[in-house]
């Protein structure tokens, strides 16, 4: 019998979260010709500590740190939790080497060598987008993988995490630079991710809704009524279906084309974003509890 609590839904919660928000930003900057290159950097500033303290969380819930590093000496790609270790690992060296190249700019007076700096770190910008995606891939397929009925038998559960990853990893960032006053990253930006954000809440709803139908098709009947009517009846709708969907998907439909320029549109984004967040842990909570139950 699996027996895993706080630590294991918190660590999938931040280390979606961590992908979601360089994956948004990474797909922002390219389409936009890298003209947001400041938004990037913040979602990988936020990116590395929320993932180091995820796997911190994960080494605590595994009871003896020697277990985790023993990860690191073996590959196998059939088990998720060596590859998940390894997605981990990749992609937090790799932010790391980015950080570290984007300072190294500020030490070259010689434009060629900060511009050769710059083209390391873009190329590595594309290492790291790989293993984003293959992170918040992994936070579902790490459950998805058990013999669990609530989590196995489909592939809407990995589908589930990565919306709701992206839109809580949109969400941090969102929430950093409203708080923060972040003059360098532009207001229009901020609010077209407000926008995006909708898009995804409203994919995220979609999963979600697949997601317990193929659950009650595939056998899982007891899991879905335990979400929906049983013991997690009121996290289910109270957190994820109010505060991870409905709350800031209106918020943001009423802001949709407008501006952040006055205070009540500003906390309706701060409003929206902390309830993605909260929202987004809560989904972790009753999908992992209830998959236990």
């Amino acid at each position: 019998m699996i027996t895993w609590q706080s630590p294991i839904w918190l660590y999938l919660w931040l280390a979606g979260m961590a992908g979601g928000a360089y994956f948004a930003a990474f797909l922002v900057d390219r389409f936009s010709g890298g003209a947001h290159k400041a938004l990037l950097r913040l979602a990988t500033y936020l990116g590395v500590p929320l993932t180091v303290i995820g796997v911190l969380l994960l080494i605590v819930d595994l009871g003896m740190p020697i277990r985790f590093w023993r990860l690191l000496t073996v590959f196998n790609v059939v088990s998720a939790m060596s590859m998940g270790t390894w997605i981990l690992f990749f992609w937090v060296g790799g932010a790391v080497i980015m950080i570290i190249l984007w300072n190294a700019e500020y030490f070259f007076a010689i434009e060629e060598a900060r511009a050769t700096l710059a083209r390391i770190a873009g190329a590595f910008s594309w290492v790291v987008f790989v293993f984003s995606a293959l992170l918040m891939t992994y936070t579902g397929v790490l459950l998805a993988s058990s013999n669990q009925p609530l989590w196995a038998g489909t592939i809407l559960l990995p589908s589930l995490f990565v919306a709701s990853a992206i839109s809580t990893g949109v969400a941090i960032v969102l929430i950093t630079a409203l708080i923060s006053r972040n003059r360098v990253i532009a207001i229009r930006t901020v609010a077209r991710l407000g926008e995006a954000d909708a898009v995804v809440i409203v994919i995220e709803l979609a999963a979600l809704i697949a997601w317990l139908g193929f659950s009650a098709v595939l056998g899982s009947t007891g899991g879905v009524r335990l979400l929906t009517t049983g013991a997690l009846a009121v996290p289910f709708w109270l957190g994820v279906v109010l505060l991870a969907i409905l709350i800031p998907l209106v918020l943001e439909l009423r802001n949709w084309g407008r501006e952040i320029t006055t205070r009540r549109v500003w906390l309706a984004m701060v409003t929206s974003s902390l309830c993605v967040l909260l929202g987004g842990l809560i989904l972790r909570l009753v999908v992992v509890v209830g998959g236990q139950m």
